[in-house]
């Protein structure tokens, strides 16, 4: 994987403490071993992407196995070959690498880029060895043709920079919701729900394989459900009254509903 300058898009040489392009332009490593490549005038607010405490939130839900079918499909739709790397867009804070790496690919085979700092700091801290960045996913800093697969778990991105990025042949792994993912607790908040469209094609890439990845799941406590709200927009959307009955509930039964899709790279 060649990580380049986000100023001058020059290669960086990747140091101990340090990663430098040729031009000169330097970048610290942050104590937990990531490093920032996201520039100043590129952010559009002090601290943008997802909260501490949402990734928090969404970390506990997550390690709780709750989207275990979830992680299985990609899994299976992303096995470790000798010498492939692997990007994760909007990776937060690691789940889904920390996953791949429990399903055998090796720590130094995965990256992962997210516009929020805090979860950046999160992931790192848990997957040592594995590089992650804070990064633009519209702007990926990334030389050409440099990784193998890219994973994108509900995260936004530029199809044409993932075309870039992608070697020949390479492969985007793609989830999106389902048109019926969490549809009663949409049917709940909002006056007039709307299901979720089918996911757009992606500019540059064959569609190779796509599933649906429906399956209940229930929550247990007051903690977990207030952890699942926040982590999502319903933390801030929909009907609040709705939303602090559901606060109070002991449990909620919920329904997934994911598209997964494969797709390959045209070059």
């Amino acid at each position: 994987m060649i990580w380049q300058c986000p100023v001058c898009h020059l290669p960086l040489e990747i140091g101990d403490s340090t990663w430098r392009c040729t031009n000169r332009h330097s970048f610290d490593c942050a104590r937990e071993g990531y490093v920032n490549l996201l520039p100043v005038n590129k952010k559009r607010s002090k601290e943008p992407g997802d909260s501490a405490e949402m990734l928090q939130a969404r970390h506990r839900f997550l390690e709780a196995g709750i989207y275990r079918p979830l992680v299985e499909a990609i899994v299976a739709l992303l096995p470790y070959a000798p010498g492939r790397q692997l990007l994760d867009i909007g990776c937060g804070e690691g789940y889904y690498p920390r996953q791949l790496q429990e399903a055998g690919w090796p720590a130094q085979a995965l990256a992962g880029v997210d516009i929020s700092k805090a979860g950046i700091r999160m992931a790192a801290k848990s997957q040592a060895d594995t590089q992650f960045v804070v990064a633009s996913s519209v702007e990926l800093p990334l030389a050409k043709d440099s990784v193998d697969h890219l994973l994108r778990v509900f995260a936004p991105a530029a199809d044409a920079e993932m075309q870039r990025v992608l070697n020949p042949g390479g492969s985007l792994l793609d989830v999106a919701p389902g048109p019926e993912h969490l549809w009663p607790l949409k049917s709940a908040l909002y006056d007039e729900p709307r299901q979720h469209a089918p996911p757009k094609p992606v500019e540059g890439f064959v569609p190779e394989v796509e599933l649906r990845c429906c399956f209940p799941f229930k929550l247990q406590g007051r903690e977990a459900i207030a952890d699942f709200l926040a982590m999502t927009p319903f933390a801030w959307k929909g009907n609040s009254d709705v939303r602090r009955e559901l606060e109070l509930r002991e449990s909620l039964k919920l329904e997934a509903d994911f598209v997964v899709r494969r797709l390959i790279c045209k070059k």
